[in-house]
């Protein structure tokens, strides 16, 4: 078996180039440092998720204040998930590794690719694997999960094994990067052993990526807010101006609108039908713990709960209101 290294990985896709942080007088903070200086120069995979709304925890304007400097990063490396990852992932990848001899697998620690066709998208991968078989490479991702995230995030509706969409984001904005065609997920999801989640290159996947991450740094380099979502709102704007504006000409937002209070009448109606359909089920189940009908089962059980006294921390910010102005009687 040949040896082969990352120098080679690059020579045989020809599209990135290799950054490394390693050297003479580093420490692993120093290296750590130059990383997180030299991500926020471009778009990395763990970027992406976020990029195309797939991230429950941040949005693209969140992402755009750390790239343009305006907020810095979340320091996440003191949770317990970051430090179990982080000590995991060397045993994850020698296991990976031990398990695979027919395949050559390096480490990617301290190394930042960067795409020659599209400079802005980095990536940082945790393997590069070198199939000699089909003379090809791919990358390796190393995960882990608690047991809850890996029964709902790493599983499909049918109970089959699957990688979540925001990982799968992550990877192709890495294949975007490297050129390679096919990778695997290796991870730890609270399971007896870990699993592994193969993944093939996907051209249409891959376009969309580069269009996205293209776009999201445009907005970055223009100094440019990209599109809020309601979330984003009350950041952006902590003190609105004060008034109402009159948008009565946009007919999205009276479409909008109207769909809104539409909503909300159905759900009120609905929330009034749910108590008025109890109503009539307990007068059923009577002097019963409950009763069944079928594969439906309803009961009415006896139950206690101490008292407590509910703290209510101080607040402020923006409240959202929606209501109808009636129209002003004439005499």
């Amino acid at each position: 078996m040949k040896r082969v290294t990352v120098n080679l990985a690059a020579k045989s896709t020809g599209t990135f180039d290799v950054h490394r942080f390693k050297g003479d007088g580093t420490t692993k903070e120093s290296r750590h440092q130059a990383w997180l200086a030299f991500r926020a120069k471009g778009v990395g995979g763990s970027d992406m998720g976020t990029i195309l709304g797939l991230n429950p925890y941040s949005t693209p304007y969140d992402l755009w204040l750390e790239k343009t400097g305006r907020q810095k990063p979340e320091d996440i490396s003191g949770k317990w998930a970051i430090v179990k990852g982080n000590a995991l992932e060397v045993e994850l990848r020698r296991r990976f590794r031990a398990l695979h001899p027919e395949y050559q697998v390096i480490d990617g620690t301290d190394i930042s690719l960067v795409s020659k066709q599209h400079p802005l998208m980095h990536a940082s991968l945790d393997g590069f694997v070198y199939d000699e078989a089909s003379d090809s490479w791919g990358v390796l991702e190393i995960k882990t999960a608690n047991a809850n995230r890996g029964r709902t995030d790493w599983h499909d509706e049918t109970g089959e094994l699957i990688a979540p969409d925001y990982y799968l984001a992550q990877v192709t904005h890495y294949m975007a990067v490297t050129g390679f065609t096919w990778g695997v997920f290796y991870a730890d999801i609270g399971e007896s052993e870990p699993v592994e989640v193969r993944f093939e290159r996907d051209e249409d996947d891959v376009s969309a990526v580069i269009h996205a991450a293209e776009d999201f740094w445009g907005f970055v380099t223009r100094d440019e807010m990209p599109a809020l979502t309601g979330a984003d709102v009350a950041k952006a704007y902590p003190e609105p101006s004060e008034g109402i504006e009159d948008m009565s000409d946009s007919t999205d937002l009276r479409r909008l609108m109207a769909d809104y209070q539409q909503t909300t009448a159905d759900l009120n109606a609905l929330k009034a039908r749910k108590e008025e359909l109890q109503d009539c089920i307990l007068t059923y189940i009577g002097d019963h713990e409950g009763v069944r009908c079928g594969n439906m089962q309803a009961t009415y059980k006896h139950s206690t709960r101490k008292g407590y006294t509910r703290v209510v921390q101080p607040w402020e910010g923006r409240t959202f209101r929606f209501s109808e102005i009636k129209p002003k009687k004439t005499k």
